[in-house]
């Protein structure tokens, strides 16, 4: 996976302008993106698949950086919030709570987003997407790699 940090200019009235044959050329090979500013410059960050990857991609206004850059930058930008998965399930534990009975351990879990059967959850930000999309990227190339070696025999 590589991760190009691209320089967006902005015009009056907030119309973001990309470099030349952004759209074609780079924008789109991306798998995800993130939009965000850093000292009140506009930037954008994507994620681009190895094989799509290509020297023309880097110029002025895009620049290359290694995945902890690109995790840094989600985590220094984006926040992850929680959601209710259950509301049912959330309903229940609250009446509990307000009437004063015991949890059980699974109810208690079920606060719990990291738990498996959890009422809620947190959402995503591009840093967590990181490990899925090159997971997604090594079985094309694996699955790309037996199709050759078939065709080989």
């Amino acid at each position: 996976m590589r991760y190009l940090k691209i320089h967006i200019q902005k015009q009056k009235g907030g119309q973001l302008i990309y470099p030349v044959n952004y759209q074609s050329e780079i924008g789109d090979y991306a798998q995800d993106h993130l939009y965000y500013d850093e000292n009140g410059e506009s930037l954008l960050l994507l994620l681009i698949e190895d094989a799509d990857f290509n020297d023309k991609m880097i110029r002025d206004n895009v620049e290359e950086v290694d995945e902890y850059t690109a995790t840094q930058i989600s985590t220094d930008h984006e926040t992850k919030t929680e959601t209710i998965i259950d509301e049912a399930k959330v309903r229940r534990l609250e009446i509990k709570a307000q009437l004063g009975m015991a949890l059980t351990t699974e109810e208690t879990d079920a606060l719990d987003p990291s738990k498996p059967n959890a009422a809620f959850g947190t959402t995503q930000i591009l840093a967590d997407r990181i490990t899925p999309l090159k997971e997604v990227e090594t079985a094309k190339v694996a699955a790309l790699q037996a199709q050759k070696a078939q065709v080989i025999k």
